[in-house]
């Protein structure tokens, strides 16, 4: 099983060895680019949830890549 915590940097190293102390138990710190990456994936999913639920609106393909090159053109 996985986990994801979010832990306060002042109670971090403490977690942290009581990790290492259990051999059953494997961790890996993740980078910044790695929480806004699974941020916008939590986003989506849940969008996607509402989408099946009805409770959000779609859009059509189109208009959503030309709003995106709208957008790449402003930033130009």
């Amino acid at each position: 099983m996985k986990v994801l915590l979010d832990i306060k940097d002042e109670k971090a190293e403490l977690f942290m060895k009581m990790l290492r102390k259990l051999p059953y138990v494997k961790f890996k710190p993740l980078l910044p680019i790695h929480f806004k990456i699974l941020d916008e994936a939590i986003e989506i999913v849940d969008d996607l949830e509402l989408i099946e639920q009805g409770k959000l609106e779609t859009r059509d393909a189109k208009e959503f890549l030309d709003e995106l090159l709208c957008q790449n053109d402003a930033k130009v």
